[in-house]
Parts: structure tokens; C-alpha cells; sequence
């Protein structure tokens, strides 16, 4: 998106993890939405884009280094201010719910940004979650494919996280962390495609109901969050917590394999311990407890499985084009494994194969130089 600072019109503004633009640009849209409340102070869709670029701000600007509580308050602040000018609207109740996600205690938000949000857009993170709270899969499917089709899904996303599904094995269980490594994989198997994976959200999975059932469908002990642990001098007390998962979900009695998403890996306490049993098949590592040929897995899973013409060509307009080619540098190490195998096999067909992937991916990323001064 190119930025007029003169402008300052008033753009939409969507999540950061969609798309992802400067603190600059968000400070201008901050200007420019609550101008536009001062005019029309009933206008609901003022008021959600003033929020959402303010929470969008305090999370991308790095030189903000207020409190987290002074953040929280600058947000429950807006949000009041909201509510005194448009306090039965659909975006009060929606802000008002997305400042206390999983708070049981503002659940009756949710209930009237249902009431309230028949054809809107802008709460279907929800109804997907709700669909997998509820172990409701159609449910969460149908939200999906309205996701994609209002153009809040990327393409880009969508293209890796369906190549990330190909290269598991059949039942398989993958972890993933974030919006881009999960709601896109969602879609993908909304669409039919390796429905048989359970993709499992880190964040989602620190809900104790949500979690229990995951637990009960795997067949696995109960995995516990000790929170009255968490205090002062112990505000990480999720680590004893993701410290758990690899061990018990890679013990579930369906014998299903364990996958940690690249994207995931930069959880240290998830993987903590776990190097030598965690093998680089692609864009995931599989836990094994035996000895697994790594090399042969990357082979077939970039060779056979994966489609990967999106990284050189794209033919669509895709609104997290800024974010895209930070998520494809994943492909950057497992393709530098088999560019050495290659070269060290002799393979020569397959070496000029896979050199332009690595240059196109790593042009402008802080891997270009490495990269070029592996494959000159």
C-alpha cells in the first residue's frame, strides 16, 4: 500500500497478522479515523477502524515502551469512549469482546455481536474458533470458505500452509502458533484437501475446555496449566505448560505423528530437549523417537508433494502480499539441504532445479548473502 502522509484519508484497517504496515501509517489512520468520530460521533465503522488501527499501533511500534498495563488501559479507554457514543452497536460489543477474549465474564458481548452482526465480516474469527471450541468442523468450514471468499484470506498463506499439510503423514497432529500457520490450514482442509490432520493451534490449545477435548480425542492424560502459579516473580508460568506438549501429545494412543510447524519453532520451551528426536521433513519437523531419514522426507516432499510455482509466479491480488515473503523464507534452510545434497550427489539437473526458488525467496531477506554465497 503506498502511504500519502498529506492524505491522511481514512483506510480500512485490518489485522496486523493480515496485513502488517508501519507505525507510521497507523498513527496517520489514528488521526484520520477519530477526526471522522469528532464529525459523526454515531458512526460505528469510525469507531472499530480508530480502534483497530490504535491496536494495531501498540503492536507494531517498537519504540513504544509503555507498560503493558498503560497499553491496556490507552485500549479500555477507546473502548469506553466508544461505548458512551455508540453503546448497543454492533463494533462497541465487538471491541468490547476482542479487549476480553476467553473472559467468561464478557461472553455477553460475543452474544450481541452475534445478535447484532447478521452480513458483517468483521467477527469471523469467532464463529471459526467457535466452530472448533465446539468440535463442530462444518461449522467452522463454512466460516472459512465466507472468510475466503470476502478476500480475508491469502492466497499466498493459503499456498504455503497447503504445501506444509502435503509433505505429513496420514492422521498426522500439527502445531501451529499463529493466524497465517492456522487459519489458512484451516481453509485449505475446509476446501478437501488432508482433512485427516488435526491442526492445532498453541494459543487455542491453553484453553482448558478446548483443551480437554483435544486431550479426550487423542487419548491422552489431561494436560494441566498450573495458573494459580502465575504471579509477579513467575509471569511465564505457560512454559511448564508448553514444556508438556511435545511429550504428551506425541503419546497419544492413536499412534498419530507429531509435527511442530517451522513457524512454531521459535517457542524455545516447546522444543526444549526435544533437538535430537525432531527431524526437518519440510516445512515441519516430526517428532521421532527413531532414527528417521530426514534427507529421503525433504526429497519427496519437495520433489513429489509440494506445489511450488506460486513462489516464482502469482497471478492474484493477495492482501497480506507484505507478509508473504517473510512466511516463505521457511523454505530457505530445508531447500539449502538439498541444494547440498544435490551437490554433493552430482545431481545437476536438480541443483539448477532448485537454485532459482532459493534466490527468489531470500531477494531483499536478511539470507540473500548467505544464500548467494552457497549457490555461486
Amino acid at each position: 500500500m503506498v502511504l500519502n502522509l498529506q492524505a491522511q484519508e481514512p483506510e480500512p484497517i485490518y489485522s496486523f497478522a493480515l496485513s502488517k504496515e508501519s507505525p507510521e501509517y497507523y498513527k496517520e489512520q489514528i488521526k484520520a479515523w477519530k477526526a471522522v468520530t469528532v464529525k459523526e460521533p454515531k458512526n460505528g465503522i469510525a469507531w472499530y477502524n480508530y480502534y483497530y488501527a490504535t491496536r494495531n499501533l501498540q503492536r507494531t511500534d517498537t519504540n513504544d515502551k509503555r507498560a503493558d498495563s498503560v497499553k491496556t488501559k490507552e485500549m479500555l479507554n477507546l473502548v469506553e469512549e466508544m461505548g458512551k457514543a455508540i453503546p448497543n452497536s454492533y463494533e462497541y460489543h465487538l471491541c468490547m469482546w476482542k479487549e476480553h477474549a476467553n473472559d467468561p465474564e464478557f461472553e455477553h458481548h460475543l452474544t450481541k455481536v452475534y445478535e447484532l452482526g447478521e452480513g458483517r465480516i468483521e467477527h469471523i474469527d469467532f464463529i471459526i474458533n467457535d466452530g472448533e471450541f465446539e468440535r463442530d468442523i462444518e461449522k467452522r468450514n463454512k466460516a472459512l470458505i465466507r472468510k475466503w471468499e470476502a478476500g480475508l484470506i491469502s492466497p499466498g498463506m493459503a499456498n504455503y500452509n497447503r504445501n506444509v499439510l502435503a509433505g505429513l503423514s496420514p492422521n498426522a497432529i500439527l502445531l501451529t502458533t499463529g493466524d497465517n500457520d492456522t487459519y489458512p490450514a484451516w481453509y485449505v482442509q475446509a476446501t478437501g484437501f488432508r482433512q485427516d490432520v488435526k491442526v492445532i493451534n498453541l494459543h487455542l490449545l491453553a484453553i482448558d475446555k478446548y483443551r480437554e477435548q483435544i486431550c479426550k480425542e487423542l487419548g491422552i492424560d489431561p494436560i494441566e496449566i498450573d495458573w494459580h502459579a502465575k504471579s509477579a516473580e513467575n509471569p511465564d508460568h505457560f512454559n511448564n505448560f508448553y514444556s508438556k506438549l511435545i511429550p504428551a501429545l506425541s503419546s497419544n494412543s492413536k499412534d498419530y505423528e507429531l509435527y511442530i510447524a517451522l513457524t512454531a519453532v521459535g517457542n524455545a520451551k516447546l522444543i526444549e530437549g526435544h533437538d535430537e528426536n525432531l527431524y526437518m521433513t519440510g516445512l515441519a519437523y516430526q517428532y521421532c523417537e527413531i532414527t528417521l531419514d530426514e534427507r529421503a522426507l525433504l526429497k519427496r516432499n519437495f520433489e513429489q508433494l509440494y506445489a511450488l510455482d506460486y513462489l516464482q509466479t502469482q497471478y492474484y491480488h493477495d492482501i497480506s502480499s507484505g507478509l508473504v515473503p517473510q512466511i516463505n523464507t521457511n523454505y530457505i534452510v530445508p531447500m539449502l539441504k538439498l541444494y547440498e545434497h544435490y551437490k554433493l550427489s552430482g545431481d545437476l539437473t536438480q541443483l539448477e532445479w532448485i537454485k532459482p526458488y532459493l534466490i527468489n525467496i531470500s531477494k531483499g531477506t536478511d539470507a540473500e548473502e548467505v544464500v548467494n554465497n552457497i549457490i555461486k
